[in-house]
C-alpha cells in the first residue's frame, strides 16, 4: 500500500467509513503501451485522488461547523442569511484562488454552489429546530426555555 493509500485508508477509518477503492483501471485488457502509460500516470492519480479525499473531509468538516452555525444562530434569533460576511468571504475566497493560480470563473462558481449548499443546510436545520421549538411551546413550556433546560431531553 502507498503511502496516498494509507493517507486515505486511515482518514476512511478516522471518519468511520470503510474503505472504498476508486475504479482502477483493469490492466489485463490494456496493451503494453497502454499499461506503460497507465503506470506513468500511477503517481499522479494516487495523488489526486488523496487531495479529493481531503477535500472530501474539509466539506464535510465546513458542513458540521455551519451546523454548528444555524444551532447557535437559531439559539440566539439571527437570521440565517449574513449577505455582508458572505460579500468579504466570497472576495477574499477569490483572492486567495487567484495567488494560487485557480481559474477565476472556477472559484467563483465552486464558492457560489458551497455557499448555495451550505445555506440551504443552516436554514433547513433552523426550520427544523424552529419546529421543535414551536413544539415544546405547544406541549407546554411557559418557560420558553427553547428545549435546553432541565426537562430537556426526558421522555413525557
Amino acid at each position: 500500500m502507498s503511502a496516498g493509500e494509507r493517507r486515505i485508508a486511515t482518514a476512511n477509518r478516522r471518519t468511520g467509513r470503510t474503505e472504498r477503492r476508486i475504479a482502477a483501471t483493469d490492466e489485463r485488457g490494456l496493451t503494453a503501451a497502454e499499461q506503460a502509460v497507465a503506470a506513468g500516470l500511477a503517481p499522479y492519480r494516487t495523488r489526486l485522488d488523496e487531495i479529493d479525499a481531503q477535500l472530501v473531509e474539509l466539506l464535510g468538516e465546513r458542513f458540521r461547523i455551519c451546523r454548528e452555525v444555524a444551532i447557535h444562530k437559531a439559539e440566539n434569533e439571527i437570521q440565517m442569511m449574513q449577505p455582508g460576511r458572505v460579500e468579504i468571504v466570497r472576495a477574499r475566497y477569490l483572492q486567495h484562488g487567484a495567488e494560487v493560480d485557480l481559474p477565476g470563473d472556477f472559484t467563483a462558481g465552486f464558492f457560489d454552489l458551497m455557499i448555495d449548499a451550505t445555506c440551504r443546510a443552516e436554514d433547513e436545520l433552523m426550520d427544523r429546530l424552529a419546529a421543535s421549538e414551536e413544539g415544546v411551546h405547544v406541549l407546554g413550556n411557559p418557560q420558553g426555555d427553547k428545549g435546553h433546560g432541565p426537562s430537556a431531553g426526558r421522555a413525557a
